[in-house]
């Protein structure tokens, strides 16, 4: 066990043990693993079954098929990893002496659990505490003044006015005094170099009582001037050309402060430490689920107004596409309560439907046109669901990225393209069949050759059936989980979340430009080359469809929305790389993290005070 007080190091600690433990690992030793406890319940949960879902969670490599069909369940119940358990203190005060219950059920096996001095005393003496059984104790011992004084002195620059020395002299001399009590932690001293050494700033106003009465205060304080203190500190470059410690873009301290504190209020109501863009969405779900909408069917309806200008004229191409594209943008954007591919297919029906009546106003028939446009939307309907479901269109919570290497993955491709896929193959072939030779019977009804065209549906129906199968195989084939045999910043995992819904809007795309193009052929209606055409319609349906609602898809519409709302800048991960830069922000992986809980909570509260003020002046 590693307690202390806040801010005196326990996770930095657990940190450096864990290296040490990875740098002197024996053959048989179990894999030491950092994991925040704060969305553990041991109501439902023992220790090494939320382990299991905390390994597939944080390390989505696992869930690889070449490591079988359960590997971070296996990984805990045959004891290979070591928990390092980060911060007990972090979970609601009832549930802490249940955690001690739970822990003290694997008694036996090595774990390492870090909390406040305070807390864990609380939930041992709590209804139901208990001790943690064998458990050693490491609790670091608070800074005493002349620790304090000393690391100051060793930190400011040759000369230094008067106000340094005097403020030293008050540090040592009253034990009691709130500036020497708030400076007993190591985060409070990186706090006073950031925010008064570096700026060369007079501390003299730390040491007035009257308005810092105590040590809580002084550290709030330096929290919320930390981030002025470190942009208007370290510009993006100096003489010397760029510094790793320094930012690359131009920031305004009061923005920058503006947009931490909304990221700190989502992550404190979420109930999270880290800074995921992939669950960035959960700002305001329903907000952003309706702007995809509207983004797919405003961006669908210019693509259906140039592809209908080119046939009927730009007038009626831009009236068509106006209109489809607001039912298409509005079907998605409200249907919340849908799910993603149903939704796509319910607003395909009306889109087909709408290029119906449009068609037959075109021709002077609209009850033919209309009649045309509810025949044919089923089928259509039909398909956009195959091919969505079937390329993997439901959208996933973490990023994942296209491996297209054939290299060591034939065996992995061959069980994604045959029938013994678990018979997801053969379903999709199956249906893809049923819905293509419907759809050619449809077709051919409307050519006026159905009494002639059964050979020909069922030609259809073969080409609809090969292309889900196609399609979905290989989309099967290429997404692959994030595996630490590549980098994993944020930026990076973003960048290959936009490659893998590219790859499947491709995939799909082809497919259907393939499907489409045959029967167009078999009928006469324009032949192979309007079936391509066609295809690369439905190619940009799909790319709206998976792309957008692909992680990285959701992240980029989020990011949009928050930015039109003045609450996070436009290119986000830009501005918290160099918050990582600047020390406000910690890397781990694929995600962010504030420096200190500390920090994130202080900023959390200001942005609450805020937004209190601003109801309050405008009432």
């Amino acid at each position: 066990m590693i307690l202390g007080d806040p801010g005196t190091g326990k996770t930095t600690l657990a940190l450096l043990l864990l290296r040490q433990l990875l740098q002197h690992a024996e053959a048989h030793d179990p894999v030491p693993v950092l994991v925040s406890m704060s969305d553990w319940d041991p109501h439902a949960d023992s220790l090494y079954e939320w382990l299991a879902r905390r390994l597939a969670e944080d390390y989505p490599a696992l869930r690889a098929a070449a490591f079988g069909p359960d590997a971070p369940g296996s990984l805990a119940a045959q004891r290979r990893i070591l928990p390092i358990l980060d911060g007990m203190d972090e979970l609601p005060e009832e549930i802490r002496p249940k955690i001690l219950t739970r822990l003290n059920e694997v008694s036996n096996d090595p774990l390492i659990l870090t909390c406040r001095s305070t807390e864990y005393q609380t939930a041992v003496a709590a209804p139901g505490g208990d001790v943690l059984t064998g458990g050693a104790v490491i609790e670091p011992s608070p800074l005493t003044a002349a620790d304090a004084a000393s690391y100051v002195t060793s930190c400011l620059p040759p000369r230094i006015g008067r106000s340094w020395p005097d403020f030293l002299t008050t540090l040592r001399a009253d034990r009691s005094s709130p500036i020497t009590q708030a400076l007993s932690t190591p985060l409070a001293l990186w706090l006073l170099r950031k925010v008064y050494i570096d700026p060369r700033t007079n501390p003299a106003e730390l040491c007035d009582v009257g308005r810092f009465p105590t040590a809580d205060t002084i550290l709030d304080h330096l929290l919320d001037h930390l981030v002025d203190a470190l942009i208007t500190v370290n510009p993006p470059k100096d003489k010397d050309g760029e510094h790793p410690f320094r930012p690359l873009h131009t920031w305004k301290p009061a923005e920058a402060t503006r947009w931490l504190e909304f990221l700190a209020h989502h992550l404190n109501r979420i109930g999270s430490r880290d800074i995921a863009w992939w669950q960035l969405h959960r700002v305001a779900r329903r907000l952003i689920k309706v702007s995809v909408g509207l983004v797919a069917g405003l961006t669908l309806g210019l693509a259906v107004g140039f592809h209908d200008g080119l046939l009927y004229g730009l007038a009626t191409g831009v009236a068509n596409g106006l209109i489809l594209g607001l039912v298409f943008g509005v079907a998605v954007g409200v249907a919340v309560g849908f799910t993603v591919w149903l939704a796509l297919g319910l607003s395909l029906g009306l889109f087909v439907m709408g290029a119906g009546v449009g068609a037959g106003l075109v021709e002077g028939e609209a009850l033919v046109g209309l009649a045309f446009g509810i025949t044919g939307a089923v089928p259509v309907v039909a398909v956009v669901l195959l091919a969505a479901k079937g390329i993997g269109f439901t959208p996933a919570e973490g990023p994942a990225y296209a491996d297209l290497r054939l290299r060591g993955r034939g065996r992995l491709l061959a069980r994604s393209m045959t029938m013994w896929n678990r018979g997801r193959q053969l379903f999709r072939f199956t249906l893809g069949f049923t819905i293509g030779f419907a759809y050619g019977l449809v077709l051919l009804a409307a050519v006026g050759e159905l009494a002639n065209g059964p050979m020909s549906a069922l030609v259809i129906g073969l080409v609809f059936g090969l292309a889900a199968w196609l399609a979905s195989g290989l989309s099967d084939w290429a997404e692959t989980p994030l595996t630490d045999e590549r980098p994993q910043t944020p930026t990076i995992t973003l960048r290959r979340d936009l490659q893998l819904a590219y790859a499947k809007s491709l995939t799909g795309g082809l497919a259907l430009a393939v499907a489409f193009g045959i029967p167009n052929t078999l009928t006469g209606e324009g032949g192979l080359a309007r079936g391509l055409a066609d295809g690369l319609l439905f190619a940009l349906v799909i790319a709206l469809g998976v792309g957008l609602h692909q992680p990285s898809g959701r992240y980029l519409v989020t990011v949009s929305v928050l930015s039109i709302r003045q609450q996070t800048p436009l290119h986000l991960l830009r501005f918290l790389n160099d918050a990582h830069r600047l020390g406000l922000l910690r890397q781990a992986g694929p995600v962010y993290q504030f420096r200190h809980a500390k920090l994130q909570d202080r900023l959390a509260q200001n942005y609450t005070r805020r937004r209190s003020l601003s109801t309050t002046d405008r009432e």
